[in-house]
């Protein structure tokens, strides 16, 4: 299955998204930029809740939009699924008849798991009769996740589908798509601008900057480009791990955030952790979220950790004093 956009402009307001690339979908492929890039027009527009406004659209050989011929396939009649960031199930449904919703308004030539089946598989079974504004933000998640497979797209985009998921619950989210992509034989178009994210999940990534998608490829790949890095948060500059300090599988190494680097003021003693560094701390800066990010000159490089406010005055800590920076173990 292959997605292409030739010339492809799209306009949302006063913002402009412009995309030329061909990609042949398998597995996971991330759209992967920071905010406001244009990653969620660009899956707008795929979808068919975005028109073109100029260039041509086509999946798996058929035209689904050509902005030169005025021919334009409905969002309906695409065979694409969408998650939303903000799961928008229905309301006044429980979950299985959000599922059973779906269900029923898929074509009956494609086959799909049924109701109790991806039930199961998402861990949900037990809150098939519950409505769904009594869901927390995960559970709202795994359904959006399973009423948009239970519906047997040929191809499924998710909108940062785990904003509302954090530590290991987000990772054990990433999996299940990686899974669910394999075992459905289904590819994903998954946007985010988190690089633990893509790492985690990314078979292949769609680079977007600035209204522009700027190349695309294998992930390794893609990651190895020098302007990869330009579309990186600050955050996500913690510590890269070399492949030989994490496991064998883990060939091209492991980036890890700076908000899983915790800062010691003293050497850490009778701790669990493998990965500890000693250093001066360069610079500390103070979030206008409210975070701390210290820098920590090391022998390893710079490392970067977030900590709150309180942290920083309980350590005590003061740019040009010795600190140690420290790896959480679940962060691996």
């Amino acid at each position: 299955m292959t997605l292409q956009l030739r010339e492809a402009v799209v306009r949302r307001g006063g913002f402009r998204l412009a995309a030329d690339f061909e990609l042949a979908m398998q597995g996971v492929t991330v759209v992967f930029g920071p905010s406001g890039a244009g990653k969620s027009s660009l899956l707008a527009a795929i979808a068919g809740l975005q028109r073109l406004e100029t260039g041509l659209l086509t999946f798996n050989g058929r035209v689904l939009e050509d902005a030169r011929t005025r021919v334009r396939v409905p969002a309906h009649e695409r065979g694409i699924g969408l998650v939303f960031q903000d799961a928008r199930l229905f309301p006044h449904l429980t979950v299985k008849g959000n599922l059973d919703y779906a269900e029923n308004r898929r074509p009956a030539a494609r086959n799909a798991p049924i109701v109790i089946e991806i039930a199961r598989r998402l861990q949900f079974e037990n809150l098939l009769g519950r409505p769904v504004r009594n869901l927390s933000g995960g559970e709202r998640s795994r359904v959006a996740l399973a009423r948009a497979i239970v519906s047997a797209p040929e191809l499924l985009l998710l909108d940062e589908p785990f904003s509302a998921l954090d530590g290991r619950r987000r990772r054990d989210f990433l999996v299940l798509l990686r899974e669910l992509s394999r075992e459905q034989n289904l590819p994903m178009l998954v946007v985010t601008h988190h690089l633990d994210d893509a790492v985690e999940i990314a078979s292949q990534i769609v680079m977007v900057r600035a209204g522009r998608v700027i190349g695309h490829g294998a992930a390794a790949d893609v990651m190895a480009r020098p302007d990869f890095m330009s579309l990186l948060d600050r955050r996500d500059f913690g510590v890269r791990l070399p492949a030989a300090a994490v496991s064998a599988g883990e060939a091209e190494g492991v980036w890890v955030r700076a908000d899983s680097v915790l800062i010691a003021s003293e050497q850490p003693r009778g701790i669990s952790a493998r990965h500890v560094w000693r250093g001066m701390i360069a610079s500390i800066v103070r979030e206008t979220t409210g975070g701390v990010l210290v820098s920590l000159a090391t022998d390893a490089g710079y490392i970067l950790s977030r900590i709150t406010p309180e942290a920083l005055q309980d350590l005590g800590l003061e740019e040009g004093r010795t600190a140690w920076a420290v790896l959480k173990a679940h962060a691996l």
